[in-house]
């Protein structure tokens, strides 16, 4: 038998075919040894060239050696049974060089021995089988397949352990348990080739069954049988295989899918990337200029050695930078698609900041959108180590299912996660569009936005350590102060990675846009070229490089209803400056198209409109809805989606360009700056949109259905499919809200009494407030005797509530206004209720009834669904501070898993903290919380900034540009970036690099391409 054991590779598969193995059965033996060796780098596949089965014996016997000595031994002998099969066979054994990562890692050592040992026991004595191979050609297909086999879990084992420790630390436990089935399978294929040979070898294998000495030797094999049988066997293998592929990738993507569910990201960053590329497609050479014109920018994209691995590009509101961020994407996307000048294994992820939703304005809600696009990368078919996001699914899983909950709420455990993603990708993109959009938080904005910067910088620099370039990440945002100083503290300035943009860039790409949005929009009104350019010239001089100003123009210019009125509004001084005044043009067009179908769509928009921008929090569609269905006058029938709901097949058709539709449930606002500048219109007065929801939100809640104590179980079935309870999320967690807003800012609209509506205000008002104590007098809080009140709590009370004593309802929204400012100043358990005993025993009813009996999909009434009355999620937590009181869940165990979370023993100590709403596992977390949150209120020590590694130990300095590294090796490969030097090139393509672990690692590709 031939001592070589990596070296045989190359002569062993053509010796075999010299002496009759089949053609195809030496090609595959071939095969899968390249396969295997194009996994390997260049040091190991030198190292397994030259590896000898008496090599590996020895190096076995030294680490032996070695771990007696440390007293670590762990039953080496396992791998034996192994061995011995793998020399019978003739063929390689892959020295791991497991002896490196032994010492760091025993358990790693001990799982591998484990399945060796498996593996062994499956693999017969096949030297004792050499007449079988000899006489039947279909028998040598069993070698090959054990082979295949062998170095399969070879492949596997050599990817993983070939990891840097550190990494290969944190992914083996929850790795090798994924892995499990995969041995399983790879065990039972080796025990089927084992049976086939055994059954067919056994009357030549068996010395004693014949009279050697009388003359009598073993007769011959049938050779017809054994091929019969060998199709079968081949049958039987190949059927497994496909079982086994198809098991395993169902497995992994119910795996994938469950920890997406668990991260729990909204998917409205990719809805709106998708629309940012579709309003970019309409001129594809847009935005160029932001990597042509800054060298800050294309050196981050595309250099090997980044000057600048963190960028920051800023600029004013309403320029276009977040389709200029998204344009960022794409173009990695297709320059790693291509591989041109991005390797095309890099992964490139983007989040979007809103102001609207507090869902993407937090570090945990950006690290979860992060993370989502980082596990959703991953591909579930193939093996699980060929594809890097796909190998990093177990350790997810293992979080997932270890962290108590049914969502992820801890932003350490997502940092920790995405740590791993960025450490094991090779080249990693992040792009951050809108940090700034965070300061529209009531408290905590700044925090949330230095503890982004902080963790994605920090995440930059550990990369760099361990190749420089690896990960880079991309800020775009205006620059707001809190802005600024995050970007300040991890040393991000106008000479350090800072790009400024101006306006002025934009003009080029305002007036390409312009004309094709001409071409298209304004096609109608027959224009002649001449025409057309005197609409693109006077749009992009008027925007000043703002692209949201050339936006909202030409969607006010596409609302006139003929040629003439067009060109009225580009006469000088006719088309706003001003973005309000352009929302207010805006608005107007949308009433003169409405009210041309009749009076009542132009009221119903206004009010859609309204209630988006005034309420307490997004609401969703189905709410929407379920506002428009109610009509409390209407004794017998107050609630009736059916006859009552808005039936339009595009809702943003109706209400023109200002909302955009989401995918589900979900409808927003064109723009933040949206909000703010239609509540300075002449059509929306917030003040009496306040009043219209409050008394909305008084008269629902005393329906029959909430506030009636005889109230039957056949009156809740025959109301839940008619929508009654549609909008009870929101009414019973908002209501209060309203009220507060009503007293301290809507005072005005109710004594003006000469003015009509003002009038109207105070009646409905009036009326509702009635209702409400009516219904629930035995739950709100009797008014005290307020000169036995302290000083301060009789102040705070009448501050803003005296000013309605001349008001006929007066002393009923005292009423009220006590039992809120008892409520809100009661502990958070009860805060987080809805503050009135019968409605939230109610509420919990209702709730029960609907979870129990229905599902999305059930019809209600003729063919509208269940969905379409409550949402997709009809499974809600109880708690109203939290948003998956509204939100929800699909299934009841996830909302149990999530309920449970409430209830641990730490939380946070500042009533009210709306960034900590389920507490604490344990006192480290929530003095951590406090320290970053309201460290004015922390217990521990002042909070100071950790030093970062690099500061202490950079002594390597470049003398172009002051930049530091902590290896020489570094420095030398950074310089030459300065100067354009490559002076490694690769074997097969020819590109250069100016370092040689990126020109091996380019040579990997080809490589695993086959060359």
């Amino acid at each position: 038998m031939s001592d070589s054991v990596g070296g045989s590779r190359a002569s062993g598969p053509h010796a075999r075919h010299e002496a009759g193995i089949p053609d195809d059965a030496a090609l595959a033996l071939e095969k899968a040894a390249a396969s295997f060796k194009a996994l390997l780098n260049a040091n190991h596949v030198d190292e397994f060239e030259r590896a000898t089965s008496r090599s590996v014996c020895a190096d076995l016997n030294s680490m032996q050696a070695r771990q007696l000595q440390l007293r670590a031994l762990v039953n080496l002998k396992r791998v034996q049974m192994f061995l011995d099969g793998m020399n019978a066979l003739q063929t390689v054994l892959v020295n791991l060089r497991v002896e490196n990562t032994t010492e760091v890692n025993e358990k790693a050592f001990d799982h591998i021995l484990e399945v060796y040992q498996q593996l062994g026991l499956q693999l017969p004595p096949l030297s004792q089988y050499m007449q079988l191979f000899e006489a039947s050609r279909e028998s040598r297909w069993c070698l090959v397949y054990i082979y295949k086999d062998v170095l399969e879990f070879h492949a596997i084992a050599y990817k993983l352990f070939s990891l840097r420790n550190p990494l290969w630390t944190k992914l083996h436990r929850a790795t090798w348990k994924d892995l499990e089935p995969t041995f399983d399978h790879l065990a039972a294929a080796l025990k089927l080739h084992a049976d086939f040979i055994e059954k067919h070898g056994a009357p030549l294998h068996d010395r004693h069954g014949s009279r050697i000495d009388s003359g009598f030797g073993p007769g011959p094999i049938d050779t017809t049988a054994t091929a019969e049988q060998h199709k079968v066997y081949e049958t039987t293998y190949a059927e497994e295989q496909r079982k086994f592929k198809n098991a395993e990738e169902t497995r992994r993507r119910e795996q994938k899918n469950k920890i997406l569910k668990w991260i729990a990201a909204p998917n409205k960053t990719e809805v709106e990337h998708r629309k940012h590329l579709q309003t970019a497609e309409i001129c594809p050479e847009n935005g160029r200029w932001l990597w042509r014109q800054h060298d800050e920018v294309s050196n981050w994209i595309s250099e090997d050695l980044p000057v600048w691995p963190t960028v920051w590009v800023q600029g004013p509101r309403g320029m276009g930078k977040t389709i200029l961020s998204s344009m960022v994407v794409r173009h990695l996307e297709k320059l790693a698609e291509d591989g041109i000048k991005v390797p095309p294994d890099s992964q490139v992820c983007y989040f979007h900041c809103y102001s609207e939703d507090p869902e993407f304005q937090t570090y945990l809600g950006i690290l979860r959108g992060i993370l989502h696009q980082l596990v959703w990368a991953a591909g579930v078919g193939g093996e699980p180590v060929s594809n890097n996001h796909a190998a990093i699914l177990p350790l997810c899983d293992d979080k997932r299912t270890t962290s108590g909950g049914s969502t992820l709420t801890n932003p350490d455990t997502a940092a920790q996660l995405i740590e791993v993603f960025f450490e094991y990708n090779s080249r990693q993109y992040v792009v951050v569009d809108g940090l700034d959009e965070c300061e529209t938080l009531a408290e905590g904005a700044s925090t949330e936005i230095l503890q982004t910067v902080q963790f994605l910088n920090q995440q930059v620099l550990r990369c760099d350590e361990l190749s420089q370039g690896q990960l880079r990440v991309l800020f775009v945002s205006q620059s707001t102060p809190d802005v600024r100083k995050a970007m300040t503290k991890i040393g991000i300035g106008p000479d350090a990675g800072e790009v400024i943009l101006d306006p002025k860039d934009n003009l080029v790409d305002i007036g390409r846009w312009v004309k094709k949005t001409v071409n298209g929009e304004l096609q109608r009104f027959n224009l002649t070229e001449r025409q057309k350019e005197v609409i693109e010239n006077h749009v992009t001089a008027q925007s000043e490089g703002f692209f949201l100003h050339a936006s909202l123009a030409m969607a006010y210019l596409s609302k006139q209803m003929t040629k003439e009125k067009l060109f009225d509004e580009i006469k000088p001084g006719m088309l706003p400056k001003k973005l309000s005044e352009l929302y207010e043009k805006l608005l107007e067009a949308v009433r003169t198209r409405l009210q041309e179908r009749s009076e009542g769509h132009w009221i119903q928009a206004r009010q859609l409109l309204g209630w988006l921008v005034c309420a307490h929090r997004p609401l969703k569609w189905h709410e929407i809805q379920a506002i428009l269905a109610f009509s409390p006058d209407r004794e017998d029938n107050p609630v009736d989606f059916d006859m009552r709901m808005i039936r339009e097949d595009n809702i943003g058709d109706y209400l023109g360009s200002l909302v955009h539709v989401l995918p589900g449930d979900n409808i927003r606002l064109i723009h933040s700056t949206a909000k703010e500048h239609l509540v300075q219109t002449r059509h929306i007065k917030p003040e009496y949109v306040q009043c219209e929801l409050a008394t909305i939100c008084l008269r629902y809640l005393s329906l029959r259905c909430f506030a009636a104590e005889d109230y039957r179980e056949d009156e809740r079935r025959n109301d839940i499919p008619h929508g009654y309870f549609s909008f009870q999320d929101y009414a019973m967690s908002c209501w209060f809200r309203h009220i507060v807003t009503v007293v301290q800012n809507c005072c005005n609209v109710f004594l003006d009494p000469s003015f009509e509506q003002g009038r109207d205000y105070t009646r409905s008002f009036s009326t509702a407030l009635e209702m409400f104590i009516s219904a629930y007098d035995a739950d709100l809080k009797l008014l005290p005797d307020l000169n036995g009140l302290p000083d301060t709590a009789s102040d705070l009370l009448r501050k803003d509530i005296d000013r309605y004593a001349s008001l006929p309802f007066y002393g009923s929204l005292f009423r009220v206004w006590y039992h809120i400012f008892q409520h809100q100043n009661s502990p958070s358990e009860e805060r987080n209720k809805v503050g009135i005993a019968r409605l939230d025993a109610v509420l919990e009813t209702h709730r029960a009834a609907i979870e129990k009996d229905y599902s999305p999909g059930d019809k209600t009434v003729n063919e509208d669904t269940m969905e379409n009355y409550y949402g997709p999620n009809l499974f809600k937590c109880n708690r109203t501070l939290c948003r998956f009181f509204h939100h929800g869940f699909d299934n009841k165990a996830d909302r149990e898993k999530h309920v449970k979370r409430h209830d641990r023993p730490y939380p946070c100590k500042i009533e009210g903290c709306g960034f900590a709403p389920v507490g604490f596992s344990s006192n480290k977390d929530l003095q951590r919380h406090m320290r970053n949150y309201h460290p004015n209120d922390s217990d521990g020590p002042t909070p100071f900034l950790q030093m970062s590694r690099r500061t202490e130990t950079a002594r390597f300095q470049c003398t172009i540009c002051q930049k530091s590294f902590t290896r020489n090796i570094n420095l030398k490969g950074h310089e030459r970036s300065h100067f354009g030097e490559r002076p490694y090139a690769c074997s097969t393509c020819g590109k250069a690099f100016a370092r040689l672990n990126d020109c091996r690692r380019h040579e990997r590709i080809h490589a695993r391409r086959g060359g």
